[in-house]
């Protein structure tokens, strides 16, 4: 490669990555390992950027796995020269992966990149607090990454999305050298006499892609020639394939998604019956929405989705999936989650169906207040507990969440505003002008209340009936104007009194 073929990789990289929109960002973290595909998209980031050809902020993260006594301490202090001659900040994380890896059952390769992509995430979002400006990370990934890539999901049964991977850009992460071929990019460093560190173990034929590398795409080079070329080709196909169903997908997905109470979830009754291939996208976008990577959801978690979906629930359904997360499925809703995010999911249905949740027991005694109002934290909640005395019907002020109870039920004897949280006691409620009643739990069921969140329900209570039940009613005194005149006209005790004790729940 001469001198002016250097200028030459520079504008090819600048062209392929403006046509995907790469640059468009305020700050370029480059994934700084020390091995000569980093090195080199350091050095053309660089080069870009001294010719005004790109206006980015270049910054360096070097993560030190080590794997590899001492040599992992040679690279660091190669990439901390290498960022101080270019004045280029850099910062330096240490990861026990080892340990990481034997704690989570997987391999030391992926605590790796799972621990490397948690890393870049958080540093980007450090950079956009601390300047304004949106952050990318640049991955050195090549053509011939793409082709290795390619070939190792090929024969672990991939689909579409595995073929055509690694992409050009994937959320913040981009790859501005897919464009180029890795002997490009030592040729590029051999002229500009750049030293770069070489992983030793990657001229082996141990592990999956070293044996593809190293021994796989040799022997096929030498009957058909550089399997890059037509598999670079394959993979462009493929790309438009693979970008119209997925603009297919999207507007599935948005047709099938909804928010609760800013949770995104899926309504079953919109994707059970679209195209299979629609509805694994779907059920990806859910979970990439949800957590914000696909990392290790595979075929097999994908077929149990398929068959939480598909096959109904009477009740609250949970599965297990990678890394302690959940699939839950409940009615006509399906989510992704963490075990407690998937708890608040079941308090958040409740809560839009109108119903208060504490996040814990709750046991208040309510009293007449002494000075006419009292206002009291109702715990493990986000609500205040109001009481007032009321004597003028002119005063009284109606809304959702507020009851209005004749004064001699508070001078009978105890009232509490609780839960049934940790009790396990059998409540029962009759609502007012109704004939009979009927046991709290069952009631739920009838509401169609996710079963983990019966216990946090809020609701105020006599022995073991239930007086007033936020969000679905009560059984006596009254919440509105039309309750008021059916609780006069029912001639119950202290209905012709006048006074009242308005209770009311109000959020902080």
């Amino acid at each position: 490669m001469k001198k002016e073929e250097t200028v030459k990789i520079l504008d090819e990289v600048l062209e392929f990555s403006k046509s995907k929109g790469l640059f468009d960002c305020g700050i370029i973290v480059v994934g700084l390992s020390g091995g000569p595909d980093s090195v080199a998209l350091f050095h053309i980031l660089k080069g870009l950027r001294n010719c005004f050809d790109i206006s980015c902020d270049i910054y360096a993260l070097h993560c030190n796995h080590h794997l590899r006594p001492g040599v992992c301490d040679e690279e660091a202090k190669l990439v901390s020269d290498l960022c101080k001659e270019n004045h280029v900040e850099l910062k330096i994380l240490d990861f026990d992966c080892k340990g990481f890896a034997e704690l989570n059952h997987i391999s030391e390769e992926t605590a790796g990149r799972v621990l490397r992509y948690e890393a870049f995430e958080q540093y980007a979002k450090a950079l956009e607090k601390a300047t304004g400006k949106t952050v990318r990370i640049a991955i050195a990934h090549h053509k011939d990454d793409v082709s290795e890539t390619m070939m190792m999901n090929l024969f672990r049964g991939s689909g579409l999305e595995g073929l055509v991977n690694p992409k050009p850009v994937n959320g913040r992460i981009i790859r501005p050298l897919l464009c180029l071929k890795k002997s490009e990019l030592v040729d590029y460093l051999d002229i500009l006499g750049v030293s770069y560190a070489i992983d030793q173990t990657n001229l082996t034929t141990e592990g999956t892609r070293n044996t593809w590398r190293n021994d796989i795409f040799p022997k096929i080079a030498e009957s058909y020639g550089d399997p890059t070329v037509p598999l670079t080709r394959t993979y462009k196909l493929l790309s438009d394939d693979l970008d119209f169903i997925n603009s297919s997908a999207a507007e599935a997905y948005c047709k099938g998604r909804k928010l609760i109470s800013g949770y995104p979830v899926l309504a079953v009754s919109e994707v059970t019956g679209i195209h299979k291939a629609m509805k694994s996208r779907v059920i990806r976008s859910l979970w990439l929405e949800t957590f914000g990577d696909l990392i290790d959801f595979e075929e097999s978690n994908l077929n149990d989705c398929f068959g939480l979906i598909d096959n109904g629930a009477g009740g609250e359904v949970l599965l297990d999936m990678p890394f302690g997360r959940k699939a839950y499925r409940f009615g006509d809703i399906f989510a992704f989650g963490t075990e407690d995010g998937v708890k608040e999911l079941a308090c958040k249905i409740a809560e839009d169906k109108g119903f208060l949740v504490a996040g814990g027991p709750v046991s208040l005694e309510i009293s007449l207040p002494e000075d006419g109002e009292t206002e009291v934290k109702i715990p493990n909640s986000a609500y205040i507990l109001k009481t007032r005395i009321i004597e003028n019907a002119c005063e009284l002020e109606y809304n959702n969440h507020s009851w209005f109870c004749p004064i001699e039920a508070l001078a009978e004897g105890k009232i509490t505003l609780g839960n049934s949280a940790g009790t396990g006691s059998a409540l029962r409620m009759k609502r007012a002008g109704s004939n009979g009643s009927k046991e709290l739990n069952r009631l739920m069921t009838d509401l169609k209340i996710p079963e983990s969140a019966r216990a946090q329900i809020l609701f105020v209570k006599k022995d073991g009936d239930i007086l007033w039940l936020p969000g679905f009613g009560h059984g006596l005194g009254f919440t509105n104007a039309v309750s008021l005149d059916k609780y006069i006209a029912s001639g119950q005790d202290g209905a012709g009194s006048g006074t009242f004790v308005r209770i009311a729940l109000e959020r902080q």
